[in-house]
């Protein structure tokens, strides 16, 4: 029977160093963990097994305070089971709302009501009344989480009335701390009242940080309700209880008071405590992340006390784990890196395409621009030569063929502006267009010409293009004018082939129409005379027949 009562004075001892764990946090770990050693040996009696319990779900709320909230959870879910299964129903509800508050810390607040929904079960079942302030406590932080605000005001009064009932002070605490939080917005006077009430609580505990917390939201509310000398009275407070009793002033602070003197147009001040809430803001994360490394450490030193004591097929199987993890991390790691690596390759490829085409771009200009002058001192030394020899009764066609001249420039820089490509041009789809062009400019409703372009030749360069193009609107203009005179159906076929055998090229150009002597001087018109000009601007021959209509062959290379 003594063994029992000790048991349940060391479970009432962790309870009182857990009320001030800011200052007993390790004390209460250590003395948790040992408890809870020694109750698992003798777990198989019964008297123990209800102060098992006690002390699984006391090392649950430091597993949670740890932020180490799986395990906590793990351990929770635990204490239920054995609560459950050995009928201990207030142990039961206990584990129910703190199983709540992982599921709430872990924004999983369907699992959250479902044990509070649990809670309440076996509250009701055993009229567990002098606990039932914990479930309202509970309730009224779930129905915030969920943005149920008047649910969570009438649960807060709720628990504030049972917690007073009941003398539970962690609970009129909490209550205090819901409400004040709650009626800000509508009812600050109310709210501060509450605020008031948990702060002496917290300076009851001796636990200053949360007081000075506390009295600096207090300073918030003023401030948002204009009452600026309370709210600099309030945080000034804040500030001196910090300071008076040596603990670390929290950031919030420093941040509430910068923007009271920031309210009030004290810019200097406002950003000496706004750069005094941003150190401390870094150094407080700099201790948590050597706390982190702490826990760390120590669970490393744990699990290699325990890893000794465990079988040699134990340590294996912790061995090959450590080495997979460490493998699955390296493999990891190699593909994050080739997926940066392939990125930056994309990257860089796509900045080498962009300035690759911004020069493009500008030779094209360049390009258009020396273009546009030589092909317009084409045009006005064809007209020169015409001015000459101009007969009023042919001044239609005259227009006319100066104007498919034009259209055949026109054409070639077009098709120059939109390749990426600047110095070639391909030549099926610069012949063809350009032949159409020249053969509708004639067309004739009594007349039916077929026009047929064959090219093998891919791109060719601007130098050749423009010369063949010309030609082209000569031909076809001479075809559309004099071969088909006696005729109503006609065909011009145009063929460009690579002779790869001799090392040239070939333009084969032939009409079905009355036949015509390339070779023979033509006293009328300039067009015989421009086509053999642009042969000779392609250092090229030509060869020619006139048995079946007209046939022209142009070597070039």
């Amino acid at each position: 029977m003594a063994q029992t009562l000790d048991a349940q004075k060391e479970v009432e001892r962790i309870d009182t160093l857990m009320d001030k764990y800011f200052v007993n946090f390790d004390q209460a770990e250590t003395a948790a963990n040992h408890l809870y050693k020694l109750l698992s040996e003798k777990s198989q009696l019964y008297k123990y097994r209800v102060f098992r319990i006690d002390v699984m779900l006391q090392k649950a709320i430091l597993y949670s305070l740890k932020e180490d909230h799986h395990k906590a959870l793990k351990i929770a879910l635990e204490a239920l089971d054995e609560a459950e299964k050995y009928n201990f129903p207030e142990r039961a509800y206990r584990s129910c709302w703190i199983i709540a508050i992982m599921y709430e810390n872990g924004a999983e607040y369907d699992l959250c009501k479902k044990y509070l929904d649990k809670a309440n079960v076996l509250y009701r079942k055993y009229k567990l009344n002098n606990v039932y302030s914990i479930y309202c406590v509970r309730m009224a932080s779930y129905f915030i989480k969920v943005h149920q605000r008047d649910s969570a005001t009438i649960m807060a009064y709720k628990a504030l009335d049972y917690a007073k009932k009941y003398n539970n002070k962690r609970e009129i605490r909490d209550a205090n701390l819901l409400l004040g939080s709650l009626l800000a917005k509508h009812n600050y006077k109310e709210a501060i009242k509450h605020r008031y009430l948990a702060v002496n609580q917290f300076l009851d505990i001796e636990d200053f940080s949360s007081a000075s917390i506390q009295l600096s939201l207090m300073a918030t509310t003023f401030l948002r309700n204009k009452e600026i000398e309370n709210a600099f009275r309030h945080s000034d407070s804040a500030l001196h209880i910090s300071q008076i009793n040596h603990v670390v002033v929290n950031p919030i602070i420093y941040r509430i008071r910068s923007e009271l003197f920031e309210a009030i147009g004290e810019t200097d001040s406002a950003f000496f405590y706004f750069k005094k809430f941003h150190e401390a803001y870094i150094t407080g994360q700099g201790a948590l992340q050597n706390a982190k490394i702490k826990q760390i450490s120590e669970q490393y030193q744990n699990d290699k006390k325990e890893a000794v004591i465990k079988s040699k097929d134990q340590l294996i199987l912790f061995m090959v784990s450590l080495f997979v993890i460490i493998v699955v991390g390296t493999i990891i790691l190699i593909r994050k890196n080739k997926e940066i690596r392939k990125k930056s390759k994309t990257i860089s490829h796509q900045v080498t395409e962009l300035s690759k085409t911004l020069h493009q771009k500008q030779v094209l200009l360049s390009e258009l621009q020396h273009r546009v002058k030589n092909n317009l001192q084409h045009v006005i030394s064809i007209l020169e030569i015409q001015k000459e020899s101009v007969d009023f009764n042919n001044i239609d066609e005259l227009i006319r063929g100066n104007q498919n001249r034009i259209h055949s420039m026109a054409l070639l820089h077009k098709k120059l502006n939109v390749s990426d490509n600047v110095q070639e041009v391909h030549l099926k789809r610069y012949i063809s267009e350009l032949a159409e062009l020249v053969k509708e400019s004639y067309d004739s409703f009594d007349k039916k010409i077929s026009l047929h372009v064959n090219c093998t030749i891919g791109n060719i360069s601007l130098e050749k293009a423009l010369p063949l193009g010309l030609i082209i609107v000569e031909l076809v203009s001479n075809s559309m004018k004099h071969a088909f005179k006696k005729r109503n159906v006609g065909i011009i076929n145009i063929d460009f082939t690579r002779n790869e055998k001799e090392h040239r090229n070939e333009l084969c150009y032939a009409d079905n129409g009355i036949g015509f002597d390339f070779n023979k001087p033509c006293e009328k018109g300039l067009g015989q005379e421009i086509i053999k000009g642009l042969i000779d601007q392609l250092d090229g021959s030509t060869e020619s027949h006139s048995n079946n209509g007209f046939e022209l062959i142009v070597y070039f290379k």
